[in-house]
């Protein structure tokens, strides 16, 4: 098996267990907070997991496929993270008009972390939309510094192997 296919499929196993993870907590029903404790531990996580992985590609025989991954499983980990804390906060069906199901909460992260905005699921109450305005900051400022973090140790690192020949 070639390493580019390993890694390929160990993100997609990564990202297929994030979204089981999510996929099987509660997130509006009484133990609604599991769900807004996963969610912040995403996001939390996006952190460290962007710095050791980091420290990984300077080590990578594939460091652009390693910084592939990278920013794969980080986009994940944000849609997840804020997909859960929506619906946490939303359990009460007070917050958000229009998001009603777990499908409906990844689908306005995403439109949200590509800035499209449809309006379809819109924030309502204060806590939402204090929840949104912390994604979009997040997004333009975690994604544009994870990105180019990955990238540039990825080119780091293919050119030390080029030099060395």
């Amino acid at each position: 098996m070639t390493a580019p296919f390993r890694g390929l499929l160990r993100i997609t196993a990564l990202v297929v267990l994030l979204f089981t993870v999510y996929a099987v907590i509660p997130l509006q029903t009484d133990e609604w907070w599991i769900g807004l404790l996963a969610g912040f531990v995403a996001l939390v996580a996006i952190t460290p997991f962007t710095i050791r992985r980091t420290r990984a590609i300077t080590a990578s025989d594939q460091p652009i496929m390693a910084a592939a991954e990278a920013i794969v499983f980080v986009v994940a980990m944000l849609v997840f993270g804020f997909s859960s804390v929506y619906l946490a906060i939303d359990r009460g069906n007070g917050q958000f008009v229009g998001l009603s199901t777990k499908i409906d909460a990844v689908y306005f992260t995403s439109t949200t972390l590509a800035t499209v905005g449809f309006g379809d699921i819109h924030a309502e109450g204060q806590a939402a939309r204090l929840a949104v305005t912390a994604q979009m900051v997040l997004d333009l400022s975690l994604l544009a510094i994870a990105v180019r973090l990955l990238v540039r140790a990825a080119q780091d690192r293919k050119a030390a192997s080029t030099a060395r020949g």
